[in-house]
Order: C-alpha cells, then sequence, then structure tokens
C-alpha cells in the first residue's frame, strides 16, 4: 500500500486569503454598523454579517479537507480520502485511465473550485459523470474511468504515481472489494430526510429574520417611549425606551438556540420531545410577532 499526495499548498494559500477577505468585510460592515443610527440598512448589514459568517464556516470545512486528502493505492483497489469524504475504486473496475489534457470534451462542473482546489461533481462530453478530488485544473489531473462514473485525481508526483497504477493493475487483485462512496457522517443523519423537522426550524428561524428587519426598518419612526407592557383591558401601563423592543427578538433567538440544541440531543432517541421543542420555539416566535405588532400599533 502507498500513499500519494496532491499539491495542497496553492489551495491552502488561497482559501486562507478567502477567509481572512471575508473577515475584513464582516469586522467592516460590524464597524460600519455600530457607528450609525440602527434602520434597514443595519438589518441588511447584519444579514451579510451572517453570510459572511456561514461563508467562512463552508470554507474552513472545505480547507480541512484539503489538508487531510491523500490517494492510497494497493493491489486491490484506488482509495480517495478527503477529510471525512472515503471513495473506493476497485482496480480491476477501472477500464481507462487518462491524462488530464488528453480529454478533449468540455468538462461542466458543480462543486467548490478556486485555484489550487477542485472539489465536486461533473460530466464530461463524451465520457460521463466525473467526480473531482483535485488541487489542479482538470488538464493537469489523471482521470480513472469505470462503468457509469470516472474520478479526477492529482497527486504531486503524477508520473510515479501512473506507474505504480500500472504495476498494480497489473499485478492483479489479492481480494474483490466493492466501489463505494462515503460522505461525512453528519451528511447520512436521518433528520436531514425530516421535512417536519427541517420546516419547524427554517420557519422559526425565518420569523425571527423577518420580525427583526421589521424592527429595524421601522426603529427610525417610532417615538422615544414606547409601551412594553398592556393591562387586561390592553392599555399600555407601562413605557420603555424604543430601544429595548429589540430585547423580544433577542430573546425569541436565545429560545431558538436553546430549544434547537436540545432537541437536536434528543432527536435520535426521543423525536416527539423533539419536535416538541421545535414547535415550541417555532411558537414563541409567532407569539413575539403578535405581541411586536401590538407594541408597533400603539407606540
Amino acid at each position: 500500500m502507498t500513499e500519494w499526495y496532491p499539491n495542497s499548498q496553492t489551495g491552502l494559500r488561497v482559501g486562507l486569503a478567502l477567509i481572512a477577505a471575508v473577515l475584513l468585510v464582516d469586522i467592516g460592515l460590524v464597524i460600519w454598523a455600530a457607528t450609525r443610527p440602527v434602520d434597514g440598512l443595519t438589518f441588511l448589514a447584519g444579514l451579510f454579517i451572517l453570510g459572511g459568517l456561514v461563508a467562512i464556516g463552508l470554507m474552513g470545512y472545505w480547507i480541512s479537507g484539503l489538508v487531510q486528502s491523500a490517494y492510497v493505492l494497493d493491489r486491490n483497489a484506488l482509495v480517495i480520502l478527503w477529510g471525512e469524504s472515503e471513495h473506493i475504486i476497485p482496480l480491476p473496475q477501472v477500464q481507462q485511465v487518462m491524462l488530464g489534457e488528453e480529454v478533449t470534451g468540455r468538462l461542466r462542473f458543480r462543486g467548490v473550485r478556486w485555484p489550487g482546489y477542485w472539489v465536486g461533481y461533473g460530466e464530461i462530453e463524451g465520457l460521463g459523470p466525473v467526480l473531482l478530488h483535485a488541487t489542479a485544473p482538470l488538464e493537469e489531473q489523471v482521470i480513472l474511468a469505470t462503468p457509469g462514473l470516472a474520478y479526477g485525481i492529482s497527486p504531486e508526483d503524477r508520473d510515479g504515481f501512473l506507474c505504480t497504477l500500472q504495476t498494480r493493475m497489473q499485478m492483479g487483485p489479492t481480494q474483490w472489494v466493492e466501489q463505494t462512496s462515503h460522505g461525512p457522517a453528519f451528511a447520512r443523519w436521518e433528520f436531514w430526510h425530516d421535512k417536519p423537522a427541517l420546516v419547524m426550524l427554517a420557519a422559526g428561524l425565518g420569523a425571527l429574520l423577518a420580525l427583526t428587519g421589521l424592527l429595524c426598518f421601522r426603529f427610525p419612526h417610532l417615538p422615544p417611549l414606547i409601551p412594553l407592557h398592556f393591562d387586561a383591558l390592553g392599555v399600555p401601563d407601562r413605557l420603555g425606551l424604543r430601544g429595548q423592543i429589540f430585547l423580544i427578538p433577542l430573546i425569541g433567538l436565545i429560545v431558538l438556540i436553546v430549544n434547537g440544541v436540545l432537541g437536536g440531543l434528543l432527536y435520535r432517541h426521543e423525536r416527539l420531545a423533539a419536535y416538541l421543542l421545535w414547535g415550541g420555539a417555532l411558537t414563541v416566535q409567532i407569539l413575539f410577532w403578535a405581541a411586536v405588532l401590538g407594541i408597533l400599533a400603539a407606540a
């Protein structure tokens, strides 16, 4: 068994530079939003900041896969290791080995790509579906075609890899292995196929974001003091500074996080309890919407 590695330096440097650029933009937006009155633009800046944090998390995850990448070769199979993903290609299933520069068809790529990073699915005209786990463009890759699916890889020592691959294929396998692909463990969670759970959580988050946006857009038009509590007859009996109205979505966020985490911990063994927690979080958002609308109407 021999291990071959892609040249990850370019992909790593570019990926870290992208993370740094997004982080700088987020910091700039935070400073800009903190030095101006709250309004609709503040909310839009917050959405951009949130999106930037999600992007940083995703790029960090992709970079971790790049750092843990390798191609493991023996007489039975080539195993592509990329982070938590594993793809096993039995050598007897390999019908053709091509250099990337020999591929004449156009590649239609769907995945993540930046200089030094090519990971995803695609289709090559005349060849068919292809799965890429490489750090070089197609013309610098090695393509291994099997029935129904081709694989694109980029070992740094391409000539050495090809020589070893040819030797292993000529020697023949010592045992039969199955052609399989395994993604990260979290991608196989049953939760991702649970539509009611996804709807409740997405609706709760959407309601919270929409409520926050409404308050940001209405905030410049609110009086300095607003009603924060009403008696049994619906008459305001307590006033507060208008900024206190943001305590409502803040509490909604806390409820959403706490119930979301607890529901996630209980989901596998107590699904009904998880549904009750997630449904309760959504109900709280709806009640807070009603409270905010009442406050805005009376302000």
